[in-house]
């Protein structure tokens, strides 16, 4: 499941600290371990492994430096990266741009696919943007990535538009979806509803919307 909504400074070949929840720990269930998930931000010595699990899952992986240059140098930008018993099992980032939060970038390495590790990574982007302020939330998606529209439908996104032969490996649209306000009554409900279904504990998504988002 590569679910990249798009990289918008990239796509060419794409603070406010969040309360951690409690950490998801190492247990046995009868026979079965239970993974120690972890969203946490992303570092420079995470670029290397965060660039293979692109390569897997992205027909058009960002260039070789793009990484560097968003932590070091875009003020915008937030990247953050899941981590399960200490490996990166997935990635995601946005940047923040007035009431704006756009999302760049949001992936799972294959073998964790379908496991509900990309809806709590986009979970953890929609606090992100709460933390920072944002009002709005956008993304850009393949028209063809049925289970990513999917998965944003769910959270409350709806299609606004297209940006035609956006995406370069094959002409493909970009399908433009955006948030109503993620302030609004309804979509807080909406992503309470859909915290609640995220099938795995994972340190830094909590099972609550965080308290005091203003009512607009």
């Amino acid at each position: 499941m590569g679910l990249r909504p798009h990289g918008r400074a990239y796509d060419e070949p794409e603070g406010a600290s969040q309360a951690p929840a409690p950490e998801a720990s190492l247990t046995i269930e009868g026979m079965q371990v239970v993974p120690r998930l972890a969203i946490e931000p992303m570092r420079e010595e995470d670029i290397a492994t965060v660039q293979a699990i692109e390569k897997e899952i992205f027909l058009t992986p960002w260039p070789k430096n793009a990484y560097h240059r968003e932590l070091s140098q875009n003020r915008q930008a937030s990247y953050m990266v899941m981590r399960e018993n200490g490996e990166i099992a997935g990635y995601g980032g946005l940047w923040k741009v007035f009431h704006e939060a756009h999302v760049t970038t949001i992936g799972v390495r294959a073998k964790d696919q379908n496991k509900g590790y990309g809806r709590a990574l986009f979970a953890a982007l929609i606090q992100r943007s709460y933390a920072l302020g944002a009002r709005w939330i956008t993304l850009e998606v393949r028209p063809s990535n049925d289970h990513a529209i999917r998965l944003y439908e769910a959270f409350g996104f709806k299609a606004i538009g297209r940006r035609r032969g956006y995406y370069t490996d094959n002409g493909e649209d970009a399908l433009i979806m955006w948030s109503d306000s993620i302030h609004a009554p309804a979509f807080k409900r909406t992503f309470k509803e859909m915290l609640r279904t995220i099938p795995i504990a994972v340190a830094g998504v909590g099972d609550e919307p965080p308290p005091g988002y203003p009512e607009r």
